[in-house]
Formats: structure tokens, sequence, C-alpha cells
């Protein structure tokens, strides 16, 4: 078996195994997929490939969530990502591969830290009231992270969360919201010339695995023991966090 098709088979796993676990939680897919993408693909194609795919799970599973995402703060979300996106364009355009894995490793830890925060030690008090100058600057927060390191998740994911928001609805918001900030990034992406062929040839590859996951995923979300899950997830952000920050420590 060649080395390409080694690759083309580790793309297409790492594919479906994250869009299962977005289609199931709404978030997830560039958490998991980039760090073994980076491995995989050795260069910052593999944010052109994880943008394509998460992509083409938010189209997938957006239309059937629309009507489930709260109107309010998808639109401020929505509305600040609009600012972040050339911001984290400009920041993807002028950095470097090491940087980008130290960033993606740090950002993954802190997330993972965030949400085994909130999951042990935050009793929840039901859902806060919005706060549209607070959502609208997440949205660029999140916006930037979507085009300079294909992760817009984690700020906007963390938020709603903190806010107390219902499972079902913080899942439409995110989805609805990937959707936007996805077909953001590709487009100002590839005008700037930064998506290779590579990452096309190889999301025309993963294109139905990231499919797959993502309906089996969805159909996933209602059976799900949420507690369980999630000390899932935690192992494994905790996992691929600790790697990819100590790859880029050590390639120094």
């Amino acid at each position: 078996m060649t080395a390409e098709i080694i690759n083309i088979s580790l793309i297409a796993l790492i594919a479906f195994c994250a869009a299962l676990a977005q289609g199931a939680t709404g978030f997830g897919f560039a958490i998991i997929a980039l760090p073994f993408l980076l491995l995989v693909l050795g260069s910052l194609d593999a944010i052109g490939l994880t943008i394509i795919l998460n992509l083409l799970v938010s189209l997938v599973l957006a239309p059937g969530l629309w009507r489930q995402a709260p109107r309010g703060p998808l639109l401020r979300l929505s509305l600040g990502s609009a600012v972040g996106f050339p911001i984290g364009l400009a920041i993807f355009l002028h950095a470097s591969l090491d940087w980008v894995r130290l960033a993606i490793g740090l950002i993954i830890l802190l997330f993972a830290a965030a949400l085994a925060w909130r999951q042990y030690k935050v009793p929840t008090h039901g859902e806060l009231a919005p706060r549209p100058w607070q959502e609208t600057l997440v949205g660029v927060l999140s916006g930037a992270m979507a085009t300079a390191l294909a992760m817009p998740g984690p700020a906007a994911m963390l938020y709603l969360s903190a806010r107390g928001m219902a499972k079902d609805a913080l899942r439409a918001c995110t989805l609805c919201l990937f959707a936007l900030s996805y077909g953001a990034a590709l487009v100002l992406q590839a005008g700037a010339g930064a998506v290779a062929s590579q990452a096309w040839l190889a999301a025309a590859f993963a294109a139905l695995p990231t499919v797959l996951g993502a309906i089996a995923g969805n159909r996933l979300s209602s059976r799900l023991d949420e507690g369980r899950y999630r000390t899932i997830i935690l192992s494994i952000l905790l996992a691929t966090g600790a790697y990819t920050t100590g790859a880029a420590m050590l390639s120094w």
C-alpha cells in the first residue's frame, strides 16, 4: 500500500470520526480533526481541508436545525464574525506551521479545561439573559479563529454553554453559525490563494465519509448519555491538545 493511499485512508477516517462528533454535539470537527490532519499532511493545507469538510458538515446538518436556533444570539454572533473574518485571514497569511500547531494545541487545552470546569465545578441555574455586546465580541473572536485556524467553535460554544443554553438550542446555534463561518473562511482563503489543490483533492476523497459521519452523529444526538460522552470528549481533547502542543514545542 503506497503512502498516498495510506494518507487518503487516514484522512477519510479522521473526517468520519470528527463529523460523527460534530453531528452528535454541534461542535468538535476542527478540534478533533485538525491536529491529526496537520500530522498527516504536514502543512497548513490541513486548515483549508478542515474548512472545506466542516462547511460540508454544516450544509448537511444546518437546514434541519435552523428553526431550533435562537435568532438573537445567532444574529449577533454572525455580525461579530463578519468583523473577525478579515482579522483572522491576516493572521493566517503571516503564520508559520509551528506557530499554528502551538496555537491550536493551547486552544484545545484551554477549551478542555474550560469544559471540565463547567462540567464538574459550576452548578446550573438555568439560562442567563443574553448580553448583546458580549455576543458580538464573542462573534468577532469566533470569526477571527475561523479564518486563522478553522476553529470558530470554541469561543462561541464556551460562551453559549456558560450562559446555560439548552443542548438542542446550543447545537442548532453553533451549526448554523458554522455554515456562515466556514463559508466565509473558504471564500476569503480561496480568494487569497491560500487553499491549495492538495486540500481540494483530499476533500473530494473525504467528502463521502464526512457526510456519512455527520448523518450518523445527527441520529445519535438524541441517544447520547451526555455526561459519559463529555468525559470521552474531554479525554480526547486533553490527549490531542497535549500532543499538538508538545510536537510544536519540540519542533523548535
